[in-house]
């Protein structure tokens, strides 16, 4: 790829840009053929030197192009900019989508978050699959720098990616602006030129005409290129990193939905802390926004020395709380979202239904004899002494109070509960088949005296199978 090999020019390669473009594209498979491609087309050298670079290729990719420009207002001259892009497209036969900010940004982040809100929207309306940007080496190079400034970690220093979800492609990052001023020239194109990118009194307008000339006029005459390169290898160490995160990830989660995992505390603790840390932040990313770095410094202290039965508050609504061996990682709202669904059982005569406990569905199977086991998913069963049975049966959530008979006697099950080191969030999450007496079976931990050892005679049967 030539963006990790940066630094041989066009003009020493003696290849065309566009050769190096349609070489790169094939080389990092950027764009597909056939593909319709929405340009972010600014107006400015870059943006410009793009429409015509993919429109000299349009025809041997089988491209649909289109284009995309979006007013933020913040310049008087803002105005005619958008009417010189929607101009520029008729005149090359390009579909165009002109937007327009409804207020004037207060600041550059905000007109970035709203331009890319109207990019992603024209694209839609323009029926194209990629929304490509012109991003070049030189920005990447200003990237790096930036955030190393701001002292980022391996992810930040990454820079810019060449691909980013859902469908953004930035094919120009291998090429500096040099190399794309030479082929404007080249090519007689005509762009727009922000006198916004010349006020140094914006950090990244100051890092590019102050800072970074003045570090390669002295002892860094080759910066940019070292910066694009370190951002090479930073993208390079988060991938591999990236891909033993989610294995150890994979291994510490014992038990995973929609809304909450179950975390195998013992095993997190046997890692290193700053590891530790690392695999923090990608569990509760599993269920919702990451913390900080103060967030992540005090669940680590909580998983090291809070007590069962106590939780804390993480980050964004999600809750974490220590139940014995198990961390529960949970958005607030998850456990009271879905309600349960009883399922009675009237009488012996056979029948099936579902339940949802906890959130969980479960398939149930009754009647008189040995039902057949499906085989399939986790499925339970039991079977019982119809005479010793007082129906209606109930398949249910645990309540407190519950007791279950055992050949030592009557037990309450929250007693149960405690000896198997089941806390209290997972008790709720056990069905249980119970009638007038009391509970019958706690589904997968215990049976009550009712249940049969064998299948003798003709058993009540129940099976019960958790869904997917």
């Amino acid at each position: 790829m030539r963006d990790e090999h940066v630094g041989r020019a066009v003009h020493q390669s003696g290849a065309s840009l566009p050769e190096w473009l349609d070489a790169h594209l094939q080389a990092c498979r950027l764009l597909p053929e056939g593909a319709a491609i929405s340009i972010a087309l600014s107006g400015g050298l870059d943006s410009v030197a793009l429409l015509d670079l993919l429109e000299t290729l349009r025809e041997r990719w089988g491209w649909r192009l289109s284009a995309a420009h979006f007013d933020h207002r913040m310049r008087e001259e803002s105005g005619a900019d958008a009417e010189w892009v929607a101009a520029l497209c008729r005149e090359r036969g390009v579909p165009c989508r002109v937007g327009r900010a409804l207020r004037i940004p207060r600041s550059e982040a905000e007109a970035r978050d709203l331009r890319y809100e109207f990019l992603h929207q024209a694209r839609l309306e323009l029926g194209a699959d990629w929304l490509v940007t012109a991003h070049q080496a030189d920005d990447q190079a200003e990237t790096v720098l930036f955030r190393l400034l701001r002292g980022s970690g391996l992810a930040g220093l990454a820079g810019i990616p060449a691909r980013r979800a859902p469908c953004i492609v930035r094919p120009l990052l291998p090429f500096w602006r040099a190399e794309i001023e030479m082929y404007a020239a080249s090519r007689g194109l005509a762009y727009l030129v922000d006198p916004t990118n010349l006020d140094v009194s914006i950090a990244r307008n100051r890092i590019r005409h102050q800072l970074i000339p003045a570090i390669e006029a002295g002892e860094a005459p080759d910066l940019r290129r070292q910066l694009v390169r370190l951002g090479a290898l930073a993208r390079r160490a988060t991938r591999v990193v990236g891909r033993i995160t989610r294995r150890a990830v994979d291994e510490l989660i014992l038990e995973t939905s929609e809304s909450r995992i179950t975390v195998a505390r013992t095993a997190l603790l046997a890692y290193d802390t700053h590891v530790r840390a690392h695999l923090l932040r990608a569990l509760v990313a599993r269920v919702g926004p990451r913390p900080g770095r103060v967030g992540t410094r005090i669940v680590l202290e909580f998983i090291n020395t809070g007590t069962s039965g106590r939780a804390i508050d993480v980050a964004g609504g999600i809750v974490m709380r220590r139940e014995f061996d198990c961390l529960y990682i949970e958005r607030r709202q998850g456990e009271e979202a879905a309600e349960d669904r009883e399922l009675v059982l009237h009488g012996p005569a056979g029948g099936a239904g579902e339940v949802q406990i906890a959130g969980v569905r479960w398939r149930v199977r009754w009647g008189l004899g040995t039902l057949p086991v499906g085989g399939v998913g986790h499925e339970q069963h039991a079977c019982f002494d119809p005479s010793e049975l007082r129906f209606p049966l109930i398949v249910r959530g645990w309540r407190p109070g519950d007791r279950i008979r055992l050949p030592a006697g009557t037990r309450k099950l929250k007693k149960v509960f405690v000896d198997r080191r089941i806390g209290r969030s997972q008790r709720r999450r056990h069905p249980l088949l119970a009638d007038r007496s009391g509970v019958l079976w706690a589904v997968g931990l215990v049976r009550g005296v009712q249940a049969l050892d064998r299948h003798e005679g003709s058993p009540f049967s129940v099976c019960l199978r958790r869904e997917a």
